[in-house]
């Protein structure tokens, strides 16, 4: 795979390294384990998942880690869009250690798709075409500071268009200004938390349906400088276009820093 390398992360499981991007596609501890702990547990944890059809949506689904844990989790899964730009990364995504017989549901839906369907294309694009609501969503781009076209306000507006009053979006990007546009979209904000570490984030219109919500102060964190979201208004920029646009933005705010809100609110009885 051309500018890609495969690594093998510490819990024995495949991962890529992009090397345009000097990024890893998955945690260096374990791609599969990143999948279960900020991907597949904040929906296990809701028996409501587990007893109707689920409708899935995998953004940036590089090698498939999370839609093949997904697979090996659920067992009501009714069907799964993935969107992912790099064609080649889908066609070999089958090759990668797994159980032998999600790899070989993966590699039949490649060639004849079930319940199972590829779109190949710039996730920007893809998703202003989709007009279903889906149960459950996977954000999984790359950090905006390596790939800021995956995380504008817009773009998140359009994930909240394509879910209902009980779906849940989980994402390890725990960013304010992912937050803010979340919280911006009208959803519900939580944390995945492992160890007593913020290690994900969770979002849903249900308030149900967040085991571990950000309280007060951690919301009024989202009305300071450092939360102010990214932008990309006609979801066509480029990322550098995007990064300087927001710096703009911050550079001419009259909004509290964060630093100063955390002062304040620590010097709070």
């Amino acid at each position: 795979m051309k500018n890609i390398k495969i690594i093998k992360t510490e819990d024995g499981s495949l991962g890529l390294y992009n090397c345009i991007l000097d990024e890893v596609y998955h945690s260096k501890f374990g791609a599969k384990k990143e999948a279960i702990e900020k991907f597949i547990n904040p929906i296990l944890a809701f028996d409501y998942f587990l007893n109707k059809p689920l409708k899935i949506l995998d953004i940036c689904y590089g090698i498939g880690y999370n839609t093949k844990c997904a697979l090996e989790k659920f067992k009501n899964i009714e069907l799964i869009d993935c969107i992912e730009i790099n064609k080649e990364l889908v066609l070999k995504s089958f090759e990668f250690e797994f159980d032998e017989k999600i790899n070989a549901i993966i590699k039949q839906n490649i060639k004849h798709s079930d319940f199972i369907h590829f779109y190949i294309d710039d996730a920007r694009s893809v998703v202003k075409t989709l007009n279903k609501k889906y149960d459950i969503i996977f954000h999984d781009g790359f950090a905006p500071h390596k790939q800021a076209v995956l995380w504008s306000r817009e773009f998140i507006f359009e994930i909240a268009r394509l879910m209902d009053e009980n779906s849940i979006y989980c994402t390890y990007n725990h960013s304010k200004p992912v937050l803010n546009a979340l919280y911006q979209a009208g959803l519900k904000l939580g944390k995945t938390i492992k160890d007593n570490k913020t290690i994900g984030t969770v979002a849903s219109y249900n308030k149900n349906l967040i085991q571990n919500p950000l309280d007060d102060y951690e919301l009024g964190m989202l009305k300071t400088k450092s939360a102010i979201c990214y932008e990309d208004k006609n979801l066509n920029l480029a990322h550098e276009q995007i990064l300087n646009l927001r710096s703009k933005k911050v550079e001419n705010s009259t909004l509290e820093t964060l630093s100063a809100y955390i002062k304040k609110n620590k010097s709070m009885p």
